[in-house]
């Protein structure tokens, strides 16, 4: 045999020796592991969870108030939670509704229309105020206006917020329906961003009423208008998450989130979002018939 034809074949077999020995050595170090660029890190961090809201106020405003609320859950379920906000309420709808967030802030209208649209989301918690787990939409005007009630807005120019807030433009629609008030009854209507710039709106004499959150009307303090009429009561905002995220967060979310008036932390968290807010209570699909009800009547007027 000739002295090539040996050298290939002890090449050869020294090649095959030591690419078993590598393949052995990675098998021994995945094992053991000892090869973090070949293996799934286990120590990695879990991923942010988004604590997402619509543009209700200010995005600046909403942080604010909201970050103390992701600061203690964060370290209630041991893991990032990061407050986002919507550009508008269609895109946190949508968001909400393709299972974008992690956890989503919704009105009670919101929350019966993606249920209706994407199917229902698992609630984690709602609102109580005053010990109360209801709140309700405020129709302002000026404080010097000569308006007496909503019969009187027939004719008048007329504040709103967005088109899908619950407390800004669905409920007060309803109102004045009932109080005999059509919108061409009224000599112009807009829609507004949110609740700060409709009680700026009819403060500034640019509109004859407005209508917003009574939360929103108190916080303002703004002496320069006062409220014409109250919504009946209703189901506080809810907070839900997405279907497909894991049961045991879910409840864990839920426990942190109920408990939190218990917390040591508990007042300056809660005092930040309002000072009348006094914790979060479970809630239930059955909690928000009556929103079901509302937006029967005006979902036909507002979008025909």
């Amino acid at each position: 045999m000739s002295q090539t034809r040996i050298a290939t074949r002890h090449g050869a077999a020294r090649r095959a020796l030591v690419s078993g020995l590598v393949s052995g050595l990675v098998s021994a170090m995945l094992l053991m592991g000892l090869a973090p660029a070949m293996a799934a890190d286990e120590g990695e961090p879990p991923a942010p969870l988004s604590l997402g809201f619509m543009p209700y106020l200010n995005a600046e405003h909403l942080i604010e108030k909201y970050t103390p609320l992701a600061r203690y859950l964060s370290e209630a379920l041991g893991r990032p939670v990061r407050v986002t906000v919507a550009s508008n309420y269609a895109e946190h709808i949508r968001l909400t509704g393709e299972d974008q967030l992690d956890i989503s802030f919704l009105g009670g209208s919101p929350y019966v229309v993606i249920g209706d649209t994407y199917g229902r989301k698992p609630l984690l918690a709602r609102y109580e105020f005053d010990g109360q787990a209801t709140f309700r939409s405020v129709i302002l005007v000026a404080a010097d206006s000569p308006v007496e009630d909503l019969a009187d807005l027939s004719g008048k120019r007329v504040a709103f917020g967005n088109i899908n807030s619950t407390l800004s433009t669905q409920v007060p629609v309803f109102m004045l329906m009932r109080a005999g008030v059509r919108l061409e009854d009224l000599a112009d209507y807009k829609h507004l961003r949110n609740h700060e710039n409709v009680v700026l709106g009819v403060a500034f004499g640019d509109f004859d009423a407005g209508a917003v959150a009574e939360e929103v009307f108190r916080e303002s303090g703004d002496a320069a208008v006062r409220v014409l009429a109250y919504s009946p009561a209703l189901s506080t905002h809810v907070f839900v998450t997405r279907a497909t995220l894991a049961p045991e967060l879910r409840a864990a979310i839920t426990e942190a989130m109920t408990a939190l008036r218990d917390h040591p932390d508990g007042p300056a968290v809660l005092g930040a979002i309002s000072d009348r807010l006094t914790g979060f209570v479970p809630a239930t699909d059955t909690d928000y018939d009556l929103h079901r009800e509302i937006l029967s009547e005006v979902l036909p007027v507002l979008d025909p």
